[in-house]
């Protein structure tokens, strides 16, 4: 039979011998409490702003591209609303709720377009 390990920080465990989060997404959060595998809840929270940078990052170069289309035809209301939603975009990473979430469930559930709405 084959034996699983988890490491973190470099301390191995086998894994039959622990209770471990369903989700990985936060795998690098992981932290040992006893035979526990638990996330560090700060760690995640940093994981996550992390991610919704990646996701967002598209999103910023498409309104880029927009807002020097309205500049080149001199829009100057599209431009202010463009700008507007470039920095929502940017504060996002900002939002309460990700510092509120206490569970990474909650953290997942809160999605580009959940913080957006």
């Amino acid at each position: 039979m084959t034996q699983t390990y988890i490491n973190i920080n470099g301390e191995l465990r086998d894994a039959s011998t622990l209770t471990v989060p369903k989700n990985r997404v936060f795998r690098n959060a992981w932290q040992f409490e006893g035979d526990v595998v638990e996330v560090d809840m700060d760690k995640a929270r940093e994981i996550h702003r992390d991610n919704l940078r990646q996701e967002r990052s598209p999103r910023l170069g498409k309104l880029d591209t927009d807002w020097f289309r309205a500049a080149e035809i001199s829009d100057t209301s599209a431009q202010a609303e463009i700008a507007a939603q470039k920095q929502k975009l940017r504060d996002i990473t900002d939002d309460p709720r990700i510092d509120s979430a206490t569970t990474p469930e909650e953290l997942v559930e809160l999605t580009l377009d959940s913080l957006l709405a």
